[in-house]
């Protein structure tokens, strides 16, 4: 049989997952929405990597929190273990903590986003189709609440610090 490139791989492994369900409900407040989760997608991801023989390694990660909010960038290496051809992928995630989670959750998110990117996998409900304003505007209405100042400032500061990383 003829070994395949590492785009081939990728291919193979869009063809294979087709599509997965969203599998979790987040409830927060009045807010609620459907999600996937970490597991489902890694697990699903994870049987076609390893039939395939592609591994995904973290090579680079940056990091900043403001407030309870961390924002993680990281650079993935795509590795083909048959010939160690190799690609590189980024993802951004971010995570809520008041401790010492708010790494570890960004890191989780940007993982199972990076694996959902990269290999083209549907999700079901689309969530750009509610704009954040939106749902800012909704919650303030149901709580009778204006954004405060602070939030606003917080806002701009990652605004800011993103342009500063990604020119």
């Amino acid at each position: 049989m003829n070994k395949l490139n590492i785009y081939q791989k990728i291919q193979a492994v869009m063809s294979e997952v087709n599509y997965l369900q969203k599998d979790d409900a987040i409830k927060f407040g009045t807010t609620s929405y459907k999600a996937i989760s970490e597991e489902k997608v890694t697990s699903t991801i994870r049987e076609q990597l390893v039939k395939y023989g592609l591994i995904i390694l973290p090579i680079e990660q940056e990091h900043f929190k403001v407030d309870n909010l961390t924002t993680v960038n990281v650079k993935y290496k795509i590795v083909n273990t048959d010939n160690g051809e190799s690609i590189d992928v980024v993802s951004s995630g971010t995570g809520v903590d008041t401790q010492d989670k708010g790494v570890g959750k960004a890191m989780t998110y940007a993982y199972k986003y990076m694996l959902l990117r990269t290999f083209a996998i549907p999700t079901g409900e689309d969530p750009d189709k509610t704009s954040s304003a939106e749902l800012d505007e909704k919650l303030n209405k149901e709580t009778k609440k204006e954004p405060s100042k602070d939030d606003t400032k917080v806002k701009l500061e990652i605004i800011e610090k993103y342009k500063q990383i990604h020119g």
